[in-house]
């Protein structure tokens, strides 16, 4: 692979555009995984396959092992990123795509390196693709822990980089996320005598005013700011729930009112901890008031990382700015196995799902450049 520098944004942009163009909408990988398992079977490399995931690399080559992680879905597009192009914006050029910033920029980059061969046999580090399904989705439907299993040497890895979009910042640990479900009660009626009842959705009214004014709360992890936050994302009366009916009647005084409560938490408490803390936070806020509690989706956080020997060497050669990922990534699934990990990318969270996603090609350029002198660079 040449290192020319008009050649590398070439491929880099043929490859982007390529991935982008086979749809991959979470629950529809296949196509894409079929595509890139033939290529990499093709270059005879060895290549494992779990699902619709790939991993892609050697299980016994004595250099520290670091990962390059990409999840391979995406959202469903937009008419304004359905068809992959590039674009001249603001002085340069950019690629838009569905999926173009979160996240196969992010794979771009990783297969991009992962093929250079001469950057393959001379580097201190030996090198693997993962490649999985799912994570845009449910958690239960995330495929990498499937992976994790199906294939244990990776959890000796002394590095695992998830290519996520970060706009070229390196991003140490991640939050956790604990969803919970507060039900209110009431009494159904006519609207038309709602005397007779007892409003589920009213009853909710103070409960959502104390939770505006809950505060983000910070806490400081090897000279990192991780913020605790609650809020709510969205509610519903009977009827009106995700995955039911598209509307329902207006007339009715509504006898359950359930608000969906998201919760990102510092990875200074594990899921349980972080869980008690959360239910006793809604009592509070409720003040009294009935409602059923139900926490439906659990997501541990991860600890930065910063003082382990291949972070460190990373960080001293790509540079830039290294902050706490205030989101939740799969970075926390390899620290779960004890297996450093960081996120860094090229795409840029702003433009993650948003309508018209795209992503700056010397951006690509740069993410790219900079994992190569970490990866070109003594072993640490």
């Amino acid at each position: 692979m040449t290192s020319d520098a008009g050649a590398v944004r070439e491929e880099l942009i043929a490859r982007l555009i390529d991935l982008c163009e086979e749809p991959a909408v979470t629950g529809s990988e296949r196509a894409l995984c079929d595509r890139l398992e033939a290529r990499y079977r093709a270059a005879g490399d060895q290549v494992l396959r779990v699902g619709d995931s790939l991993v892609v690399g050697a299980d016994d080559d004595p250099r520290p092992l670091v990962l390059l992680v990409g999840h391979l879905d995406v959202v469903p597009p937009t008419d304004d990123d359905r068809t992959p192009r590039v674009e001249a914006r603001d002085g340069g050029d950019v690629v838009v795509a569905r999926g173009a910033s979160d996240m196969h920029a992010g794979n771009a980059v990783g297969m991009h390196l992962f093929e250079d061969a001469a950057l393959r046999a001379a580097s201190p580090y030996a090198l693997a693709l993962v490649l999985y399904a799912g994570e845009e989705g449910p958690a239960e439907g995330n495929q990498l822990e499937a992976v994790l299993e199906a294939a244990p040497w990776l959890g000796a890895a002394a590095l695992a980089v998830v290519l996520e979009p970060t706009g070229g910042a390196v991003e140490l640990g991640c939050n956790g996320v604990l969803h919970a479900l507060v039900s209110f009660r009431g009494l159904a009626a006519h609207s038309a005598r709602p005397w007779l009842g007892r409003s589920a959705l009213t009853a909710a009214g103070a409960f959502l005013t104390r939770l505006g004014d809950v505060a983000p709360v910070e806490h400081e992890i090897d000279g990192l700011v991780y913020r605790d936050v609650v809020v709510a994302t969205r509610a519903w009366t009977p009827g009106l729930e995700p995955g039911g009916p598209a509307d329902g009647p207006g007339n009715v005084v509504p006898e359950r009112f359930t608000v969906d409560l998201n919760h990102r938490f510092a990875p200074t408490r594990d899921l349980a901890t972080a869980e008690a803390q959360l239910r006793a936070t809604i009592a509070e806020l409720l003040a009294g008031v009935e409602a059923d509690v139900e926490v439906v989706d659990r997501s541990p956080a991860a600890a930065p990382h910063r003082d382990a020997p291949a972070v460190t060497a990373l960080i001293a050669a790509v540079g830039g700015e290294v902050g706490a990922k205030q989101g939740w990534t799969d970075v926390a699934r390899f620290t779960a196995r004890g297996v450093p990990a960081l996120n860094l990318g090229p795409g840029t969270t702003e433009q993650a799902h948003r309508r018209g996603e795209h992503v700056a090609v010397d951006a690509l350029l740069d993410v790219a450049a900079r994992l190569r002198r970490f990866l070109a660079a003594p072993a640490a």
